[in-house]
């Protein structure tokens, strides 16, 4: 009976004594990729031809939009491509994060057409790092669509200067001698005028909803695809210096 007994804690004893532990991996901090408004200064698209970067951002949306034309008529709504371009300390993109799509098809192809693309290395804290581009479009209607990149993007009217001529200076930040630059992101329709804005990088102290206030104050020359008035997002960098 004690044989017995003794064979079958065995059994229990065994199986559990031989589970292989849980291992969390560390990941270190060099491969971290960091988000946009993370970096000390956003990266710039590379090329030798100051168009290409215009141009290749005009071919997803291009791409986008005559799938999503091609589609049944149930299939089209809420139509929305979302992606994350991983891209490494030199520039490269290495990975594609599907943020939304329910279409493998398109995003073979997004990532086809984006595999030579090559960005100036991004900066954080002296240091090259990796990065996330965002990128995406809805198509839920014709409407709805904001183009990151056209063949003629939208202008300031009165430029920078006029710009930076409706910024109030928050009080507080005068009395403490903040200065800072603040990156906008503006959404602009088809008739020049902003619909929205968002900070993408602030800076604090009141300066963030400055800018925005300035930014939603501005009128804009409509950006252009093919001759047609279209709506577009651009990035604006609003400076905040004391004299």
């Amino acid at each position: 009976m004690k044989i017995k007994l003794s064979f079958l804690i065995l059994l229990f004893i065994i199986p559990f004594g031989c589970k292989e532990e849980k291992q969390i991996k560390i990941i270190p901090a060099d491969e971290m990729y960091y988000t946009l408004n993370q970096l000390d200064t956003p990266p710039k698209f590379l090329s030798n031809d100051s168009t290409k970067a215009n141009t290749e951002f005009v071919n997803l949306s291009t791409m986008a939009t005559d799938f999503y034309k091609k589609l049944p008529e149930n299939e089209r709504k809420d139509f929305q491509l979302s992606y994350q371009f991983l891209v490494n300390k030199n520039g490269q993109i290495d990975k594609i994060q599907i943020v939304k799509s329910n279409f493998p098809q398109i995003d073979k192809k997004i990532a086809e057409a984006i595999k030579d693309w090559k960005f100036q290395p991004a900066i954080k804290d002296g240091k090259k790092v990796n990065f996330i581009f965002p990128w995406s479009i809805n198509l839920n209607n014709e409407n709805s669509e904001y183009f990151v990149a056209v063949e003629e993007m939208p202008e300031l009217l009165g430029g920078l200067k006029g710009l930076q001529s409706k910024i109030k200076y928050p009080e507080t930040a005068k009395r403490e001698g903040i200065e800072g630059k603040v990156y906008v992101l503006a959404f602009i329709d088809e008739n020049g005028n902003v619909a929205n804005a968002k900070v993408i990088k602030g800076a604090g102290y009141g300066l963030d909803e400055a800018a925005l206030d300035a930014v939603k104050q501005t009128k804009f020359t409509p950006g252009k695809q093919r001759g047609k008035p279209v709506k577009v997002q651009v990035t604006i960098p609003i400076v905040f210096k004391l004299k």
